[in-house]
């Protein structure tokens, strides 16, 4: 039986993630996945006398269970450092650990308004009933840049950047301005699998009487978008890049500001139908780049 180290330099804060949901789970078949029950937090841990992962590692591996189960996510170090120092002053540790406190805070916020106050995700590879190793550099490295910018989109409390990071998403995909990308991909979202991502409550108001997969009640909330905006017959791709992208990321004309209102209100309606597209792109990829190296 392999013994892993009980000695880590790096905890993955996982904002969301159900309590006790990870099993037997290993990363590349190198290291061992670990959640510290009962929060959030996962370590990364090499088997005992093995060389621990890089701290680059771990922030490939941060962006990729971000990604899979579409979570806010961020590294702790173990010896901490503020990365943005306030004007506040005060002891070291102090700033340090409101740094920190304030990260999971932030991240806790944006889960609150995206799934609700009590809403959670389960992890998707548990590893209960059989060892589960996911092969991530295998997996993922081929679109390791665009898993960072998806990992920072849903990071975003703001509807608009959280907008204008998932069409970066598609921008990178593609090398394009992703609007022709848009048009001939947007029938895919009606079948597409996105695979089985669980979400549960905490609420005393909600009985579940069933299983709810995130993505199902992601691409419903999308496929209800389309048909609001083709009912006032607006042109989807030109609207999601010049009206949105353009509108958010520029500041000379027509610029889209946040009004505390209708914008708000209409992109954060956006965000589902682009959210599932920026997947869908990131997959195309890996599988094209996949393909290239077979």
């Amino acid at each position: 039986m392999v013994r892993y180290s009980k000695d880590v330099s790096y905890f993955i804060e996982m904002v969301g993630l159900a309590s006790s949901s990870v099993g037997c789970v290993t990363v590349d078949n190198k290291y061992a996945l670990i959640q510290v029950d009962p929060t959030y937090s996962i370590v990364i841990a090499p088997p005992v006398g093995e060389d621990h992962p890089t701290f680059e590692t771990v922030v490939f591996y941060t962006n990729c269970l971000a990604y899979e189960h579409d979570l806010p996510a961020f590294v702790l170090p173990v010896r901490r450092g503020a990365l943005v120092q306030p004007v506040e002053e005060g002891p070291r540790k102090y700033i340090n650990d409101s740094y920190y406190d304030s990260l999971g805070m932030a991240c806790e916020a944006i889960n609150s308004i995206r799934l609700g106050p009590l809403g959670y995700v389960y992890f998707r590879w548990p590893g209960y009933k059989k060892d589960v190793d996911l092969a991530y550099t295998d997996k993922y490295s081929s679109v390791a840049k665009e898993l960072s910018l998806y990992s920072t989109a849903i990071r975003q409390l703001d509807p608009l950047s959280e907008f204008l990071c998932y069409y970066r998403v598609i921008e990178s995909t593609t090398g394009t301005n992703g609007k022709a990308w848009i048009a001939n991909n947007l029938s895919r979202l009606h079948n597409y699998g996105f695979g089985f991502l669980e979400f549960g409550t905490a609420s005393p108001l909600k009985k579940r009487r069933r299983r709810i997969n995130l993505f199902s009640t992601y691409r419903r909330r999308a496929l209800a978008r389309l048909r609001d905006l083709n009912r006032r017959s607006i042109n989807v791709p030109d609207y999601f890049y010049h009206e949105n992208r353009c509108g958010i990321a520029h500041g000379k004309s027509d610029v889209k500001e946040y009004d505390f209102k209708y914008n708000i209100e209409e992109i954060s309606r956006d965000n589902y139908a682009l959210k599932l597209l920026s997947r869908i792109a990131v997959e195309d990829a890996r599988s094209s780049k996949t393909r290239k190296t077979a």
